[in-house]
């Protein structure tokens, strides 16, 4: 409920079963004297992805609804491998480290349109609805719906301070659509 990017060591308060499963298992390996704890969000990578689904709509002349209520940060698995590395390499103090890209916290709905205006589509094809309203529907059928913070951005002092600059997600959004 942050509205400040969230910091290693601020406190935790998971809102679903999903975030209290992630804090108990970084609980468990925090236990361990010789850790690296990597937290994350909206991560990008092979596979079904959101920003592939956004892309396949994107081609198909699909005009998604796209949920405008929650902001975060995207993270692409070759940034992780990235830090990974860096971490190990440079033996940084043990520890959690949030690992982002950088840049501005976006909204699903303002990626979502990145990826179509990057797909020759017009960013208005991507209609911007809340939470609620993305859910509505789905209640109604009886779908089990996990709580979602409307901020998931992770502050990146911490990594930073290691001599790790996190590229920026724009940047990597861009980088990664080329490649699709």
């Amino acid at each position: 409920t942050s509205d400040s990017p969230y910091r290693e060591d601020d406190p935790i308060a998971p809102l679903g079963v999903y975030g209290q499963t992630k804090a108990a298992g970084d609980q468990i390996v925090a236990t361990v004297p010789r850790h690296y704890i990597l937290r994350t969000s909206w991560v990008i990578g092979d596979g079904r992805n959101f920003v592939r689904t956004m892309a396949s709509l994107a081609e198909r002349g699909v005009d998604p609804s796209v949920v405008d209520d929650q902001v975060g940060r995207l993270t692409f698995t070759e940034d992780l491998a990235a830090v990974t590395d860096h971490l190990l390499r440079t033996g940084a103090p043990f520890g959690t480290y949030n690992c982002t890209s950088s840049g501005e916290s976006r909204s699903w709905a303002a990626i979502a349109a990145d990826v179509f205006a990057a797909r020759g589509r017009d960013r208005s094809d991507v209609t911007p609805v809340t939470t609620e309203q993305y859910y509505a529907g789905k209640r109604a059928e009886g779908a089990a719906i996990s709580p979602r913070p409307a901020r998931s951005t992770l502050s990146l002092d911490k990594l930073e301070a290691t001599g790790f600059t996190p590229r920026d997600q724009h940047e990597a959004l861009r980088a990664y659509l080329a490649g699709l």
